[in-house]
């Protein structure tokens, strides 16, 4: 409960704070009775009218707390209130939301910051009720106003971001982001920025627009240093020569991600993809973290590429090596991101029509014997099985039975075995 000079919505806190501790044990009963107690002290009071319907509410009571709120509303909208505090305006938000009326929060708080346009907490609550209804036009407008009035970096990001939505979902689009970049550009003039996140956010507007170049230089300037690990940074850096067509470039600073992280898969995807000049399936925004390792099958179907047979050959051989090298490197036996790329090496090899020699089970029954003890393996390696014909299977079957066979019988004392 938030409270300024031991005041709660008008009230003395010591008046306020066994209703709020009766309603957090659920005690909705005498948080009832004591509601009615504050509301004979204070009839004109919207907050004391909030409690109650938040109590109403809790007690399964939906028409009674909304006529309650009506009630508040009338009193919040009335001339006679001199003070209209986040407080008040924050409970009936809770309220509403409840009732499934956020329409009702969003006026109070409209009302609000009409009646004091100077209260940065009331314009923040506005703000967040436009996130709650998908108003991006509003929320857009509703972040400039803080931002003009506060001039912190946080109230830029929401808008900038607010312009994101819009163009996400509307038309328009090269307008917007011209005019998002327009306004991150003066920020950065007049002060800089200060959060990673904020760095993220320009770099992705950028990126909107296809000015790769002009992100790079950002990247590599000043600004840059916002990035607290130098992986993140490279993981950008070859994410946007990538989209810049530089794939040799973006290739050379994906391998510099996989000698310091060789567990990175997606890192390997693209990488592999700069190798092949195909990005068809990279550098796509994910949710996932960069160590996740593949969970669904890829199409099987090859695709067309502009390289030569040879040359395609020919660089896969060259991440073969690098992998091989990761391997070589590695003290870490729970790293699996290198014994599953060469998998998806022969993999693709095989999709382009080359002929493997065996490697593409050579190299699936090298991850089984590594890995065959951890939980994950048969995710891991769903995938590239779905590729086998069914006397493949079965040969790999009975060579995965032979080497469980030969396993010792004694227990081993390592992580992950037993």
């Amino acid at each position: 409960m938030a409270t300024r000079f031991g005041m709660a919505g008008g009230i003395p806190e010591r008046r306020v704070r066994p209703i709020w501790d009766a309603v957090d044990s659920r005690q909705f009963k005498a948080a009832l009775k004591l509601s009615a107690a504050l509301l004979a002290k204070y009839p004109n009071s919207p907050y004391a009218l909030a409690l109650k319907a938040l109590i109403l509410e809790r007690m399964g009571k939906p028409d009674e707390a909304l006529s309650v709120c009506s009630n508040a509303m009338e009193l919040l909208f009335s001339d006679n209130v001199v003070h209209i505090d986040d407080l008040t305006l924050s409970t009936l938000q809770i309220v509403f939301q409840r009732l499934d009326r956020l329409d009702l929060a969003t006026s109070c708080y409209e009302h609000a910051c009409a009646k004091f346009s100077n209260n940065l907490e009331i314009m923040m609550g506005l703000f967040n009720c436009y996130v709650r209804e998908y108003s991006y036009v509003k929320q857009q407008q509703t972040a400039i106003k803080m931002y003009k009035m506060a001039g912190e970096e946080r109230f830029l990001l929401w808008a900038v971001c607010s312009i994101q939505l819009q163009v996400l979902l509307s038309n328009g689009g090269e307008k917007l982001l011209s005019l998002a970049e327009a306004l991150l550009k003066k920020h950065i003039n007049s002060h800089s920025l200060h959060e990673p996140e904020a760095l993220a956010i320009y770099i992705s507007i950028l990126e909107q627009q296809s000015k790769y170049e002009a992100a790079l230089e950002v990247l590599s300037g000043n600004l840059g240093s916002l990035i607290g690990r130098e992986e993140d940074k490279l993981r950008m850096q070859g994410r946007l020569l990538a989209r810049a067509c530089n794939y040799a470039a973006a290739a050379e600073i994906f391998q510099k991600v996989l000698e310091s992280c060789p567990d990175d898969w997606d890192s390997f995807l693209n990488y592999l993809g700069c190798l092949l000049e195909d990005n068809t399936n990279c550098f796509k925004a994910s949710t996932a973290s960069h160590t996740s390792l593949p969970s669904s099958v890829d199409s099987q179907v090859p695709k067309e590429t502009h390289l030569s047979e040879e040359l395609f050959d020919s660089r896969l051989s060259s991440a073969l090596s690098v992998v091989e090298k990761l391997q070589k490197d590695g003290h870490d036996d729970c790293v699996r991101g290198p014994y599953l790329a060469t998998i998806e090496i022969e993999r693709r090899r095989r999709l382009n029509g080359n002929a493997d020699d065996g490697k593409f089970l050579e190299a699936l029954l090298i991850y089984f014997q590594r890995f065959n003890h951890l939980s994950c393996f048969a995710s891991d390696v769903e995938m590239f099985l779905q590729m086998l014909t069914q006397d493949e299977k079965s040969e790999l079957r009975e060579k995965f039975l032979n080497i469980l066979e030969a396993l010792p019988t004694t227990p081993i004392k390592r992580i992950g075995r037993s």
